[in-house]
């Protein structure tokens, strides 16, 4: 922990654990995870924090499944790769973010997001179907200055965890520059993973602080189907080195009708597994971009079973696991318009979500403050969650098509790619019966079980704001006592 760190977190916590909680990390025994997990309770200060680090303790002396996450960081890890993901994602973001954005939202009295995806290019090796990267202009993508003003600013309002997206970022090589200078940061990097050669993954071991999450469409078959002939084996090659160098990395696999079978299989997940895989991500395909079909989205009833299955994992497998679409509950609903996140697109733009097209502003006009505040955000935050409380379905693109054509249309936000109105017009009616689909569906899974296990996740949160948020529309006779 440098000495910046401690400065940020005056008033806080205290040095003395801080040193406590190092000196954990440096110990190469995973035999040290309930001490862990109980110094970073005592470190946290929030409410929700501490008691959700006390938890992780208390599943770490019964060796739940989801410990062995955390085994295999300490087993596996090249020694700088697991220090950085403890001390930059865990701590600087998880705990010490959480205090200055509580601290600075009171100061400024707007809304500040924890976390923000950056697409610094929309360049890319690879031409793949469903893929809305090439609509994109290519002219004017964000320059280093830029990039590396923009983690200054978030940085002051406490941000330390980055997405980045593309395009493909590997085809940037000063990112890793970008990357090395902001080194009390976490970068979660989105990649094709066929530009990443041992130059560049034994970098990536000397930053600690990047963890690469590389596509894969489940089978060799629809990996090359959808990315090209001989992908998927480059992929295998990215992971093995990867894996052989100790850094963290995962998957990511988007959810389409011709994927979704293959996707849910216990053959998919302990493939991802065996080579090396800490974490995957599942996405949804949404039909935007470059000649968007909505045949090619998973239907609701596939989306419904992947939502299931990634549940039943979590509770068998060492694997963390997200879930985009489905995980709703675990984030409090849609995340977009810096209710949790947004998207700084390669042009710097502003827009709501990854998936959502369109910006009122940008960043090369505006701070990020005065874009968190703008009346186009605010409107999309204010009504979430949107028309029920079902947070198992809370999406404003594919689950409540009607709000993201709407408040589009209420501000003026333009379109930041050619098509990207498609969503808007020829695809209404298709989303719309959609998104009826999937609420029929799990409707009956909120009402029995979800709401409730929701709701005892929530006593642990002390923010009023997360609450009032809550209440906007939960049935009566269902408010936390």
């Amino acid at each position: 922990m440098t000495m910046a760190a401690y400065d940020r977190v005056k008033g806080f916590v205290s040095a003395k654990l801080l040193e406590q909680l190092v000196g954990v990390i440096e110990e190469d025994r995973e035999d040290r995870l309930i001490t862990l997990f109980e110094t970073l309770a005592r470190v946290a200060p929030a409410r929700y924090y501490r008691e959700s680090f006390m938890q992780m303790a208390r599943n770490a002396r019964e060796n739940h499944p989801f410990i062995g996450v955390f085994r295999r960081l300490f087993s596996d890890l090249h020694p700088n790769c697991r220090k950085k993901a403890i001390t930059n994602f865990l701590v600087n973001w998880v705990i010490l973010g959480r205090g200055i954005r509580d601290r600075k939202e009171k100061e400024l009295g707007v809304h500040l997001p924890n976390f923000m995806v950056i697409s610094p290019t929309m360049r890319c090796n690879l031409h793949c179907r469903g893929c809305y990267a090439s609509s994109y202009d290519h002219s004017r993508e964000l320059s280093f200055a830029e990039l590396d003003r923009l983690l200054e600013e978030a940085k002051s309002l406490g941000m330390y965890f980055f997405t980045f997206s593309g395009g493909e970022c590997f085809f940037r090589k000063d990112l890793l520059d970008l990357w090395e200078k902001h080194r009390d940061c976490y970068f979660h990097v989105y990649t094709n993973g066929t530009l990443i050669d041992d130059e560049i993954a034994d970098r990536l071991v000397d930053m600690g602080n990047v963890a690469p999450m590389i596509s894969v469409e489940g089978s060799r078959e629809e990996t090359e189907a959808r990315r090209g002939p001989g992908v998927y084996e480059k992929v295998m090659k990215a992971y093995e080195r990867l894996n052989s160098k100790g850094v963290l990395f995962g998957f990511s696999a988007t959810c389409t009708r011709n994927s979704a079978d293959y996707l849910v299989s216990d053959t998919f997940i302990r493939r991802m597994m065996d080579t090396g895989c800490k974490v995957g991500w599942f996405f949804q395909y949404i039909p935007t971009g470059e000649a968007p079909d909505l045949d090619y989205m998973a239907t609701p009833v596939q989306r419904a079973r992947l939502h299931g299955k990634i549940e039943e994992w979590r509770n068998r497998y060492p694997v963390f696991l997200g879930d985009f679409w489905n995980d709703g509950p675990y984030v409090d609903g849609c995340m977009a318009a810096g209710e949790r996140y947004l998207h700084i697109n390669a042009n710097g733009d502003a827009e709501p979500c990854v998936f959502a097209h369109f910006a009122v502003d940008s960043i090369r006009e505006k701070s990020l403050v005065e874009i968190f505040d703008s009346p186009f955000f605010r409107d999309i935050r204010d009504r979430q969650p949107y028309d029920d409380d079902n947070l198992l379905c809370p999406c404003m693109i594919i689950d409540h098509p009607h709000v993201l054509r709407e408040t589009v249309a209420r501000h003026g936000a333009r379109p930041t790619h050619r098509q990207a109105e498609t969503i808007l017009e020829e695809l209404a009616p298709g989303l719309d019966s959609y998104g009826a689909g999937i609420r029929r569906i799990f409707e009956s899974e909120w009402e029995t079980t979800g709401r409730q296990k929701y709701l005892d996740s929530m006593k642990k949160e002390d923010k009023p704001e997360a609450l009032e948020r809550l209440y906007r529309r939960l049935p009566e006779g269902h408010r936390i006592q």
